[in-house]
């Protein structure tokens, strides 16, 4: 028996404003959940979705898991820093070093994630 990464789920509390914002950073489809949620859908074939779904929870501490998004360059990498901000992201400090190479950000919501430099 195999089994295959569907989706990745995330509380928010506004679901489609926190999806609007992935959304249009990402380049994804939004489409309405079953759950009273909001599902972001890749362009890319691969099926894989972002879920969001309401919740009234304050988010307390450090997620467990976040997102590593890749960038092809030092200048896209600044770019892409900068359209996540526009889009209402903030750099947050969880003790990383400049010579690491990657900003930490976090979405609206508080969901963590990492811009990382060329690989």
């Amino acid at each position: 028996m195999t089994s295959h990464p569907h989706a990745l789920c995330l509380d928010a509390h506004d679901p489609l404003l926190l999806a609007r914002v992935w959304a249009d950073f990402l380049c994804w489809e939004t489409s309405e959940d079953s759950s009273d949620g909001i599902t972001l859908l890749p362009g890319d074939g691969t099926g894989f979705q972002l879920r969001f779904l309401p919740t009234q929870e304050r988010k307390t501490g450090q997620n467990h898991m976040h997102f590593d998004l890749t960038s092809t360059s030092l200048d896209d990498q600044k770019q892409v820093v900068e359209r996540a901000l526009e889009l209402g992201a903030r750099h947050i400090d969880i003790g990383q070093r400049p010579e690491e190479g990657h900003v930490v950000l976090a979405d609206p919501d508080g969901h963590e994630f990492c811009v990382l430099t060329p690989r």
